[in-house]
């Protein structure tokens, strides 16, 4: 893969840039959030520009381009755009395409590229602890359909998604590749319960109930029982949008404290003079061009086997959640006190680096896989 942007690429991440300074400052964001982490009208620009096809293939109305996606999620991450773009664009189309249901997708995608309908994955549980297939809720077959029960927890995208594709298990034990099945849910279902939950970066996620929801044989996404590899994509794809928006986090962070420490002075000189804060800035930057470094290797093995893809995913989280926790705390500790109100912008993109440290899975939880595929490759 060339890492160096092409001049298309170039003119997309100055384009995102320029959308971000003039339609999203901080108080049009401060409004998003008071008004539930979404707009509609902004939503509308992000199809206009074509945003929101970046993941999808040619032949459904997309591009298709992971780089240009990267470059994307890089920029709104350095934006703290709170749409849910990763959620609704990518993870969720990506997961219908990974079905195989062609004629869903036929139906469903060109809407969510144009920016007319939103999808959401509902597929983690909060007992599930970041294992992928561990799913309680259950699809149990009854007389022209299926009858669903159980709960979701932290759905991205799920307070203003219109339909969801939710995870259940038909068959298999509960933490078992085998018997998994994806359905399409309607948010104004009868018997769908949704408590919208407020998030750490001041975006909103949704909890989900399944009250005995009846969902008719037309509902099923895909093969009875085999939804675990559309899963697996999918979440691949989601962390790796989740490492591309704390780059961009991070690195916006940097250059903001590095701006600050220019101007603020302390004993009349500037504290950006001073040894011991150009140290810690010279360990922030050595941070963000690691997680850099890592994101492209994950960007590299992408379409390879799913064992090498997700073995780079992770190795990239661990160093992205890491360094990016490391950069946003050094930021406020340079910013100081000021650093802390909410009028600073170095506090919000600190808080969105410890939201993104912790989805799709802790540094431990990450950590810990690579060791146990470690171990099985030395036996």
């Amino acid at each position: 893969m060339d890492f160096k942007l092409s001049p298309e690429q170039t003119l997309l991440r100055e384009s995102v840039r320029r959308l971000m300074d003039k339609d999203y400052p901080p108080a049009t964001r401060r409004r998003i959030a008071a008004e539930g982490g979404f707009s509609r009208e902004v939503w509308r620009r992000f199809a206009d520009m074509g945003w929101l096809g970046l993941a999808l293939p040619e032949e459904y109305g997309g591009l298709g381009d992971i780089r240009d996606l990267a470059i994307l999620l890089e920029e709104l991450g350095a934006g703290l755009v709170l749409e849910p773009v990763l959620a609704c664009a990518v993870v969720a189309p990506r997961l219908l395409l990974a079905s195989g249901d062609v004629a869903r997708a036929q139906a469903l995608i060109p809407s969510l590229v144009a920016g007319d309908t939103l999808l959401a994955m509902a597929h983690g549980e909060v007992a599930a602890r970041g294992v992928p297939a561990w799913v309680a809720t259950r699809a149990e077959p009854v007389a022209g359909g299926w009858r669903l029960t159980g709960n979701k927890s932290l759905v991205l995208g799920g307070a203003a998604a219109d339909h969801y594709i939710v995870s259940a298990r038909t068959g298999g034990a509960v933490d078992g590749e085998e018997g998994l099945t994806l359905f399409l849910v309607a948010a104004d279902a009868p018997g769908l319960g949704r408590r919208v939950v407020p998030l750490t970066d001041d975006g909103w996620g949704a909890d989900l109930t399944f009250d005995g929801l009846f969902l008719p044989d037309s509902a099923l996404v895909g093969r009875l029982g085999e939804g675990f590899p559309a899963i697996r994509e999918a979440l691949a794809w989601q962390l790796l949008g989740f490492c591309a928006e704390a780059l961009g986090a991070m690195e916006r962070a940097l250059w903001l404290t590095r701006d600050y420490v220019r101007t603020r002075k302390q004993f009349g000189v500037e504290i950006g003079s001073f040894q011991a804060v150009q140290h810690r800035m010279a360990d922030m930057v050595v941070e963000t061009e690691l997680s850099r470094s890592l994101v492209l290797r994950a960007l590299a093995d992408f379409h390879r086997t799913p064992e090498i893809r997700d073995r780079t995913l992770s190795q990239a989280k661990v160093q992205v959640g890491k360094g990016g926790y490391f950069v946003g705390a050094q930021s406020i500790q340079l910013h100081g006190g000021m650093g802390m109100a909410d009028e600073c912008a170095i506090g919000h993109y600190f808080k969105r680096l410890l939201m993104l440290r912790n989805l799709g899975g802790s540094v431990a939880l990450h950590l810990g896989r690579l060791g146990a595929r470690g171990a099985c490759e030395m036996q």
